[in-house]
């Protein structure tokens, strides 16, 4: 949201003034701290010409949660200890098991072309204390939904020992309609079950803005 505002032009302030919602309320939101309404989205949306792009990421990622509390609950009939938003941990979890975005190509709110390929690169550090293997960056969500920014379900995370740095590459393509779309990814097992649960862990993510030509 934060980047397809800037793209706009329309600082902070100005928006908090011509929305109604408190300056500090948006800033919680751009950044990710508190879950935006449905009426914010649509006034972001509205005002800065995305489109639906905003509202449908909203029904894509309430889409992902559903499945999560899915997953969750089928393995708890198999007596598997469930864990909110995105089912049970692999076997291999670890509380002291961490994962650090420190590099990435495309930066967010990147203008792109209508129904362009590109190539995206996540660089990622194993910054606990344990080591990969086996591991997936999995969309969350859709994968190649109409008017939603289109990428492969997932790319393989290389193996790594605690320190190491890995690189993801996975081709994208920009949808046709014009505005923002966000894909967000996530560290799971081959089964899909996240390394790193809920909420206080974000998810690695690629923002663009579909513009009509470049």
């Amino acid at each position: 949201m934060r980047e397809l505002r800037e793209a706009a032009g329309v600082p902070l302030s100005r928006a908090a003034a011509l929305s109604g919602w408190d300056k500090g309320h948006l800033s919680r939101v751009e950044r990710g701290h508190t879950k935006p309404s449905r009426e914010l989205i649509e006034w972001y949306d509205v005002s800065f010409g995305a489109g639906d792009a905003l509202v449908n990421q909203l029904v894509e990622l309430d889409a992902a949660v559903r499945a999560g509390k899915d997953v969750s609950q089928r393995d708890l009939r198999r007596h598997v200890v469930p864990m909110l938003l995105g089912g049970s941990v692999p076997a291999d979890h670890h509380p002291d098991d961490r994962a650090e975005l420190v590099g990435e190509t495309v930066p967010d709110g990147t203008r792109v072309a209508r129904d362009q390929e590109f190539e995206k690169t996540w660089e990622i550090r194993n910054s606990g204390d344990r080591p990969w293997c086996d591991r997936w960056l999995t969309r969350q969500g859709a994968a190649a939904t109409p008017g939603w920014l289109r990428s492969p379900h997932r790319a393989r995370l290389p193996d790594a020992v605690p320190g190491e740095v890995v690189t993801v590459r996975m081709t994208l393509q920009a949808p046709s309609q014009v505005g923002a779309s966000t894909a967000y990814f996530k560290v799971t097992d081959e089964a899909g079950r996240l390394y790193y649960p809920g909420l206080e862990s974000a998810p690695v993510c690629c923002t663009i803005f579909t513009v009509y030509e470049l």
